[in-house]
């Protein structure tokens, strides 16, 4: 089973089973002696953990994008195309790493030959799909935090610097970047026809190539993603972020200093710790993401480290390779939560989406309730009875009528 684990992108992909080209048979298994609490944690994480995460953080981040695309106010928040490209991001690197971890830690599919012929042949796909989406992610919020960097540190540049236009091309360029540091999968692996002696079957296994120059090619990327997306993004953050609050506060210090010496009036007092209090909570948000980046990002490089000093086999290596996995699927699916528990303007555009929701709910589940309100509400013409029954009633004396109406009141 961890012989054909495929770890999480970003510093702690474990090589596949490597079998000898001239034997490809899976004979070298037996050599590596694993222990069973291993295989137990690697079901675990991979056949439950990673699954019910993926579960959570898809819900809320179709949630997310509910929210960031039915409602025109959450089209004025900031870096709103980076937020919506971010939540796609997340929703298919879920499904796509999902696909890519749990299939394997399940012996009733890893060891069926038919499931086995089908999915060697897509697997190095699905694993190039959920590192490009993995790698957009990372630079998208490094990108819209490069956006509020510019927003606080360089105002006067904000608004040539600042736009859709811009925004959009950040994304594409994410996407460009992302997918030409995860093509090394298809190209430096290759799907071979080998014979597995207890099974006495033939099973397809993903085994890397010959080729010395892919071999290169194939090490060298592996370094350069973890730097890139992995150590360089966590200090572009720290960089920015440590800007962002000594910039905010030399502004409200140098807003105090305005209020005691020109002694503003309450209106304009009050009008002034609005405007510091809404640029707080704008990076409030900024902050939070970053910090959740660098505790569910960091760890990927340690995890690369083991693999190199212990091997993919040694029950550390296999532990923190398990961790790493799962704060990495917990980036994905923790976003949301960070915009409603800092933003108080997604909060209320949350509760808005909430009840649209409901009430398309409601409108299904009771269509015959509603048409009776309809037609209580339209004006149907009379029956004969109801006029000859309202003839009666208008030509009665006064009293009659005034009766009459104190007892419908």
């Amino acid at each position: 089973m961890v012989d054909l684990l495929s770890a999480v992108e970003g510093g702690s992909q474990g090589e596949e089973f490597q079998i000898d080209a001239d034997f490809c048979n899976f004979s070298h298994i037996s050599e590596h002696q694993i222990d069973e609490s291993a295989l137990d944690i690697v079901w675990y994480s991979n056949v439950i953990v990673l699954p019910l995460i993926a579960f959570i953080g898809l819900s809320c981040n179709l949630l997310n994008m509910t929210i960031l695309t039915s409602n025109k106010a959450a089209k004025r928040i900031p870096s709103w195309n980076l937020l919506l490209a971010l939540a796609i991001c997340d929703c298919l690197f879920l499904i796509f790493a999902t696909l890519d971890v749990t299939p394997l830690s399940i012996p009733s599919l890893a060891f069926s030959i038919t499931f086995n012929h089908y999915y060697t042949r897509v697997v190095l796909y699905i694993r190039t799909l959920a590192s490009i989406f993995y790698k957009s992610s990372v630079l998208i919020v490094v990108a819209f935090n490069f956006e509020r960097y510019i927003c606080v540190v360089h105002p006067l540049r904000s608004h040539r610097l600042i736009t859709n236009r811009n925004s959009r091309n950040a994304i594409c360029l994410a996407f460009l970047i992302s997918f030409l540091c995860s093509i090394q999968w298809p190209l430096a692996y290759n799907v071979n026809y080998c014979y597995e002696h207890n099974s006495q079957q033939y099973f397809y296994v993903i085994l890397k190539t010959t080729n010395t120059a892919l071999q290169i090619y194939y090490k060298i990327m592996d370094y350069v993603t973890l730097l890139a997306f992995n150590i360089l993004p966590i200090l572009a953050l720290l960089y920015m972020n440590c800007r962002i609050i000594f910039t905010l506060r030399r502004v409200v210090d140098e807003d105090t200093k305005r209020e005691d010496e020109w002694k503003f009036s309450d209106g304009a007092l009050v009008q002034q710790e609005n405007r510091n209090n809404r640029t707080l909570h704008a990076n409030a948000m900024l902050f939070a993401v970053a910090i959740m980046l660098f505790l569910c990002i960091g760890p990927q490089a340690p995890a690369r480290i083991l693999f190199d000093l212990y091997g993919q086999y040694h029950p550390h290596a296999i532990l923190y390779t398990c961790l790493s996995q799962q704060l990495v699927f917990l980036n994905a699916s923790l976003n949301f939560g960070l915009y409603c528990v800092v933003s108080k303007r997604y909060r209320t555009l949350m509760k808005q989406t909430l009840k649209k929701l409901l009430h398309k709910l409601e409108v299904v589940d009771r269509p015959f309730q509603i048409s009776l309100r309809a037609t209580k509400s339209t004006s149907a013409p009379l029956t004969s009875m109801e006029e000859h029954h309202a003839h009666l009633l208008l030509n009665q004396p006064n009293n009659n009528n005034t009766n009459i109406i104190e007892n419908n009141v």
